[in-house]
């Protein structure tokens, strides 16, 4: 379809059938072409601080009370806006309709938990991960992202994902959502907990500390019931321990603390 001196009929109830669904293409292919214009925009305001001159104090302040967005349009559109200054390929792909605002603003989500976890992807490894969630669904999008995640934990409370997601290529693990009003003393004292047990926490999702904390509990309940045999006071009369148990093998090291609740299904079969 010729765009270039495409007319609107503002008159859509006297449109024939074909003319409809030709100008409703039409409007949303300028939409997209306006989205791009607009998160361009967006990053130029935020870069020469403009919104400073307004008397805002950030630019999602300014993008609420100035130009009307809501809570969740602000946060897709300076997200996506600041993954495509980064990578600026992903502007054509917007316009065609492969990516919107949504995925990306997911996308930069990703990236920047696995930045915080020191595995951060280089230029090339964005853009393939970017290419294989082109024309994917938002829910097809955040299984992916999780599934992709050295956090997935972190990254399934993020993005509430609570079905089936395959766990490093090894087997179904099912997270199960969990939540939990704290007041400010409870969220000082988890703040502490955090502060305190880092070196012992790989994944810091709310729902790995429970977890975390949780076995802690039960292997001391267990132990004070007698569930659990006391260290260095074998049973009269047993036998010598074998070689195995007295050089036993390294355990695997969990590359991730699950969230707080999690079953786990038999893997998928051939």
């Amino acid at each position: 379809m010729n765009t270039a001196n495409y007319i609107i009929d503002r008159n859509i109830k006297k449109l024939s059938d074909k003319r409809l669904l030709e100008q409703t293409e039409y409007l949303v292919s300028e939409e997209r072409k306006n989205t791009v214009l607009i998160l361009q925009h967006l990053r130029e305001i935020e870069i020469r601080r403009l919104y400073i001159d307004l008397k805002f104090s950030s630019m999602h302040e300014y993008c609420k009370k100035h130009l009307k967005y809501s809570e969740g349009q602000t946060q897709r559109r300076l997200s996506s806006a600041r993954l495509s200054t980064e990578l600026p390929e992903i502007e054509n792909k917007i316009i065609e309709g492969d990516l919107n605002v949504t995925n990306l603003a997911k996308i930069r989500s990703f990236l920047n938990v696995e930045k915080n976890a020191d595995h951060d992807l280089s230029r090339e490894e964005k853009l393939d991960l970017i290419e294989h969630l082109e024309n994917k669904s938002t829910r097809e999008v955040e299984k992916d992202l999780v599934r992709f995640s050295n956090q997935p934990a972190l990254m399934a409370e993020k993005f509430q994902v609570v079905t089936s997601t395959p766990v490093l290529g090894e087997e179904m693990t099912l997270f199960t959502k969990f939540e939990a009003l704290l007041d400010p003393a409870g969220v000082d004292l988890l703040t502490e907990f955090k502060n305190f047990f880092a070196h012992e926490l790989s994944d810091f999702s709310d729902g790995a500390i429970l977890e975390f904390r949780l076995e802690k509990a039960v292997h001391q309940k267990k132990k004070k019931l007698g569930l659990i045999q006391k260290e260095n006071n074998p049973t009269p009369n047993a036998p010598l321990p074998s070689a195995t148990e007295v050089n036993p093998k390294p355990k695997r090291q969990r590359s991730h603390i699950p969230m707080a609740t999690q079953t786990t299904s038999l893997p998928p079969k051939p």
